[in-house]
């Protein structure tokens, strides 16, 4: 990123780790839970206060810290130190110098004319370099406080500088992407002119090799001293922001890439005035719970040189803000350029440095974050600020590091040693339904002189408020009962506390035991209905009918057309199909009982208990009398709860009919309508066969006809629709021989029941 203006890459974001956790909570039943905090997107969410979380989800003390007295500005945009125990520090808005000493009082040291001090240097003498925006100038202050404007360059904008052994000063600029180096004297020349809008920082090796990042293309320069320069590393990010570089000639490159949308920027030097009224208000409430999103560890990177374009920004004072930051990263570039990405955030990685044991210091926005990145590359998360953005870190002697914020401008103080005391408070952990709380354990260490206790509070609503019960007396024992009231939601608070700055607790988990209050069933539908026909798998089981396909042969057979062809069906066979949905809210295994009762009676019968795992029955009722019944489904969840504490719900059906009586078929005739030939020339007739079907409880569905067992031919009433329960039909047959013939008539109810009549024509 640009030092926040060129790209204006700062807005409110979400940070956030994203790790591989274990979930406890059992899947069944009203027993026992266990939440056992061990999911990081959690413990994100909840409150740090001088606690430091790892990669792995370990609590221990935060380094100390405390703030320096207010400085009168809106960002804090560098650090750097004198040897003497007194710090500058750089701002903006004003761009002024501030010297802070050692006992934290601040005073404005050198006031540039400037809108911006984005980089100072300070040389072997005690005089410091301050490079500026939007002016491209660079002042030079004396150990005496006296400045005086030291180069004046051909761009706006000074984003680092840096020294080497022979007092040569080099400066990245934009929006031109050079590196300019600046004699004793003040005498630019162009050390190193990129293809790319800006250069954003540089760093120098004991060989005084440069290191330089740029952005719209994430590639790091090396340059040797002579000025040449070759691509060490290409990013996949469109930004390398910072670098840093050990003792040992590794180097460490954290990017700043977003998703941008185009905002117009006037030209400067009028560019911070216009955007910082548009940036302020962009931040306005208080920062996301979540803090970060991921830890990566990849395997060794490929390097390939890009394609490189002079013109690849916008023009015409275009540029580009991100709304929501992608995923960035810190790379590790070994000397023989070897690259592993040992980091990852959702945010913009803004400053490093590395402090002892070659560990880093990483400092994020827009929701400022500190991290630290530990020899084997496993991250914790030191401390979350309300401020915006960590712009700079600064490393001194004694384990002693500064850390600068903008919005609001802000230098931190962090030692070496633990803090005193901290507290982590968890987030709202919802059990679904009221529960009654067991005992809290965790696992951890306590060192001798340190000291782990916790406390817990419980409510009946997502955000604790003045109706939840206050914090519980602190917890000394692991393993403790929780004597917070019976409620849906808990939380925890864990407090460390050492009384030996060199040595902190942990903390590696936490657990409570609950038991959330039993639900009871629920049970959303019972239908009872008539299967026409039963699916392939309905044979075999206590709940179904062993029944073999038939095929239509002769009259006696069931009707079966062709689109039931796959279908396993029997003659008069009759069964009623009940089917319920039903659920626990505990995920308690449920058993059903089934019972029935005809719509004049009062009195259930049983008619299937202790059917599990199932959803439906298959009721063979061919000996149940015809009329209208209901059927009740009854849940049960008692697999997985004692006797006493176990609950059941019931739901009864609409009420159905139970027809088993076959139709009858009336008053056959036949009627010779007139003389008819066929094709082969034989001489017949065209007949009428009329009739009536009739059923005493549901409706015709159905009429057919064959003759002489020959093919079933479906037939209509006279009316052209089955709709009551007796049905007059004609049957209009065009042609038939003069022989005697059977014709069988079949009709069908609503329940399936077939009736069959037959009569001889013989004319």
């Amino acid at each position: 990123m640009i030092k926040f203006f060129k790209n204006c890459k700062l807005l409110i974001i979400l940070m956030g780790l994203t790790f591989f956790a274990l979930n406890t909570q059992s899947t069944h039943a009203v027993t026992t839970k266990m939440w056992t905090n061990t999911d990081l997107t959690d413990i994100s969410k909840g409150k740090l206060q001088n606690v430091s979380v790892n990669s792995l989800g370990k609590f221990t003390l935060s380094p100390g810290k405390s703030k320096i007295n207010k400085i009168p500005a809106a960002y804090v945009w560098c650090l750097v130190a004198d040897g003497t125990d007194s710090l500058f520090a750089g701002t903006g808005n004003p761009g002024s110098i501030f010297k802070v000493s050692h006992d934290g009082n601040v005073v404005e040291y050198f006031k540039t004319p400037e809108l911006h001090v984005q980089t100072l240097v300070i040389d072997s003498a005690g005089n410091i370099y301050a490079g500026t925006l939007p002016n491209g100038r660079i002042y030079r202050i004396t150990s005496k406080g006296e400045g005086e404007l030291f180069c004046e360059l051909p761009v706006p904008y000074i984003w680092d500088m840096i020294s080497d052994k022979s007092g040569n000063l080099y400066a990245a600029t934009g929006d031109s992407g050079i590196i300019y180096k600046i004699s004793d004297k003040g005498i630019p020349t162009v050390f190193f002119d990129s293809p790319f809008s800006n250069i954003l920082d540089l760093v120098i090796d004991n060989d005084g090799n440069i290191y330089a990042s740029c952005e719209p293309e994430g590639l790091i320069y090396k340059i040797t001293p002579n000025g040449h320069a070759s691509v060490l590393y290409d990013a996949e990010e469109d930004e390398i922001h910072c670098l840093a570089i050990d003792k040992n000639g590794v180097l460490y490159a954290g990017t700043s890439s977003g998703t941008p949308p185009m905002l117009r920027a006037p030209a400067p030097p009028a560019l911070p005035e216009a955007l910082l009224p548009l940036l302020m208000e962009s931040f306005s409430g208080e920062p996301s719970d979540v803090w970060l999103n991921s830890f990566m560890s990849e395997n060794d990177i490929q390097t390939t040189a890009p394609p490189l374009m002079k013109d690849a920004y916008a023009e015409n004072g275009m540029r580009e803000m991100p709304v929501i930051p992608k995923m960035n990263a810190v790379y590790r570039i070994d000397k023989d350029g070897r690259v592993r990405k040992i980091f990852a955030v959702e945010g913009f990685v803004l400053c490093m440095t590395i402090v002892d044991n070659n560990e880093i210091l990483v400092g994020t926005g827009n929701k400022a974050a500190l991290f630290k990145i530990d020899s084997d590359n496993e991250a914790s998360l030191l401390y979350d600020f309300r401020e915006s953005q960590i712009l700079d870190i600064l490393s001194c002697k004694d384990g002693i590091n500064y850390m600068a914020t903008g919005n609001n401008a802000n230098v931190y103080q962090f030692s070496n040693s633990y803090s005193h005391e901290g507290a982590y408070e968890s987030i709202v952990h919802d059990t679904k339904y009221v529960s009654s709380w067991g005992c809290i354990s965790w696992k951890g260490k306590t060192p001798s002189q340190t000291n782990i206790t916790l406390s817990t509070r419980s409510g009946n609503n997502r955000k604790p408020d003045i109706t939840w019960s206050d914090w519980s007396r602190e917890l000394q024992s692991n393993g403790e009962k929780i004597k917070s009231p019976s409620a849906r939601f808990i939380q925890y608070r864990a407090t460390l506390t050492t009384d030996d700055s060199g040595i902190t607790p942990s903390i590696d988990n936490v657990s409570i035991a609950y038991l959330p209050q039993n639900q009871p069933p629920v049970i959303r539908r019972v239908q009872v209905t008539t299967p026409r026909h039963f699916p392939d798998d309905a044979s075999g089981t206590d709940n179904t009918l062993n029944i073999k396909e038939t095929i239509p042969s002769s009259p006696d057979d069931l009707y079966l057309d062709s689109s039931r062809k796959n279908h396993k069906t029997a003659p008069n066979d009759t069964r009623k199909l009940i089917t319920w949905e039903a659920e626990d809210p505990n995920n308690d295994r449920l058993e059903f009982h089934l019972e029935y009762k005809s719509v004049e009676e009062s009195k259930w019968q049983n008619l299937k208990r202790n059917v599990k795992e199932a959803n439906e029955f298959y009721w063979n009722v061919n000996r149940i009398p015809d009329g209208y019944y209901e059927a009740k489904v009854i849940a049960c969840d008692a697999l997985d709860n004692p006797q006493e504490f176990a609950l059941k719900e019931e739901v009864e059906s609409d009420s159905f009919l139970i027809d088993n009586t076959r139709p009858v078929v009336l008053d056959l005739k036949t009627v010779i309508e007139s003389d008819a030939i066929d094709s082969n020339g034989s001489h017949g007739y065209a007949i009428i066969v009329s009739g009536t079907a009739k059923d005493e409880m549901c409706n015709i569905t159905d009429i057919q006809y064959s003759i002489d067992s020959g093919d079933w031919q479906t037939a209509f009433p006279e009316d052209k629709i089955f709709d009551s329960t007796e049905e007059k039909f004609l049957l209009k047959i065009p042609y038939i021989s003069s022989d005697e013939h059977t014709i069988v008539i079949n009709a069908l109810d609503y329940e399936g029941n077939i009736g069959s009549s037959r009569i001889v024509f013989n004319p």
